[in-house]
């Protein structure tokens, strides 16, 4: 009897998990600036690409309602219409500067829309 109503919960459980929640970003509407990092003497993970942004207003505002209410929970982040990364939120993103890890090949189709 206990180990049906454990397997109960944990089915409950799984099936009331929320679906992430998401962001998304233009880079021309969204970022005043951008900064590419191809290579950095620290790399940590050379298959992907650094892509440092600073945020409109607009941005920075929606980026901290939503990463607000999100909270522990998933944060899909998706840019020019690409998914990029999806990551649990631990603290609210309000700062107006974010990083972007982008794989390499993913780079090459997303760069004609960043240079728009």
């Amino acid at each position: 009897m206990r180990t049906s109503l454990c397997g109960m919960l944990l089915i409950s459980a799984t099936a009331m998990a929320e679906p992430p929640s998401k962001l998304f970003y233009t880079s021309q509407a969204d970022f005043i600036e951008m900064n590419l990092s191809l290579k950095t003497a620290d790399d940590a993970n050379p298959r992907y690409i650094g892509l440092s942004v600073v945020l409109s207003p607009e941005a920075k505002a929606r980026t901290a309602r939503v990463s607000a209410q999100a909270m522990n929970n998933s944060l899909t982040l998706y840019l020019n219409g690409r998914q990029l990364s999806t990551a649990t939120v631990k603290s609210v993103l309000d700062s107006g500067k974010l990083r972007f890890l982008i794989p390499r090949e993913m780079l090459v189709e997303l760069m004609p829309s960043l240079m728009k």
